[in-house]
C-alpha cells in the first residue's frame, strides 16, 4: 500500500485522514535492505556506503524503484532523485545539489531549469524573483567574463558565442516562468503576451499570489 507519493514524498490522503508515520531508530542499507546502526557509514552485510546504492528506503528498509523520487511506504526523499530528463547524476554531484536546493535563492533557480516547459503550475512572488535574481547574477559573471576573455581573439570569439547561446537558452524557463507567475495570480496566460507589448512585464511580477 502507498501512503506517501513517489515523486513529491507527500502523504495520501485517505478515508481516515493523513497517514501519520513514526520516525524509526534505526536506518536501513539502500543496497541490502538490512537494519544498520544509525551512525554507521557502511553495511556490514554488503559493504556498501549509506546512500550509494538505492535500491532500498535508508528511512523503513522498503524496496524502491527507478523511477522513485521518494519512498511510497514513508515519504522519504532518495538522495539520488535529482534528474534531468532520465539523465541522473552522480553521488558527488547530488550532494552539491542537495545544498545548493537547500538555499531559496538555489532553489528556486533550479527550478526555473526544471520547469522550462511548465505552463501549468504556478510560481509565487519568491519563487519568481528569486530566480530572476540568479539569472541577473549568472549574466554578470559570464559578462564579465566575456569582457575580459575578448581581447584573446580566438578565446574571445568562443566566449562570447557561448554567452549568446546561453541567452537563448534561456528564452523558453524565462517565458515558462512568466506564465506561471500569470497562473499564480490568476491571470490568463495571454496576459503574459499583452503585458509584454505593453512593456509591463514588471506590474505582472509584482501581483500578488491569488488565494485558492
Amino acid at each position: 500500500m502507498k501512503n506517501h507519493c513517489e515523486k513529491c514524498g507527500n502523504p495520501i490522503i485517505n478515508k481516515t485522514g493523513k497517514i501519520q508515520v513514526n520516525e524509526p531508530t534505526v536506518i536501513y542499507c539502500t543496497n541490502y535492505g538490512e537494519k544498520m546502526d544509525p551512525l554507521a557509514d557502511f553495511c556490514i552485510k554488503c559493504g556498501v556506503s549509506k546512500n550509494k546504492s538505492h535500491k532500498h528506503c535508508i528511512n523503513c528498509g522498503s524496496n524502491l524503484t527507478e523511477e522513485q523520487d521518494f519512498c511510497i511506504k514513508c515519504g522519504t526523499k532518495i538522495s539520488s532523485g535529482f534528474r534531468i530528463g532520465n539523465m541522473k547524476i552522480s553521488d558527488g554531484t547530488q550532494e552539491q545539489v542537495d545544498k545548493l536546493t537547500k538555499t531559496t535563492m538555489g532553489r528556486a533557480y533550479l527550478n526555473y531549469w526544471l520547469n522550462w516547459s511548465n505552463y501549468k503550475e504556478k510560481a509565487t512572488r519568491p519563487d519568481f524573483w528569486y530566480a530572476i535574481l540568479s539569472c541577473v547574477i549568472v549574466y554578470l559573471v559570464l559578462a564579465i567574463m566575456t569582457v575580459i576573455l575578448s581581447v584573446i581573439p580566438l578565446i574571445g570569439t568562443i566566449v562570447s558565442i557561448a554567452f549568446v547561446l546561453f541567452i537563448m537558452l534561456n528564452i523558453p524557463p524565462v517565458i515558462a516562468l512568466y506564465i506561471r507567475r500569470s497562473n499564480d495570480v490568476g491571470l490568463n496566460w495571454k496576459w503574459f503576451i499583452l503585458s509584454t507589448v505593453l512593456s509591463a512585464k514588471l506590474f505582472l511580477a509584482i501581483l500578488p499570489s491569488k488565494e485558492g
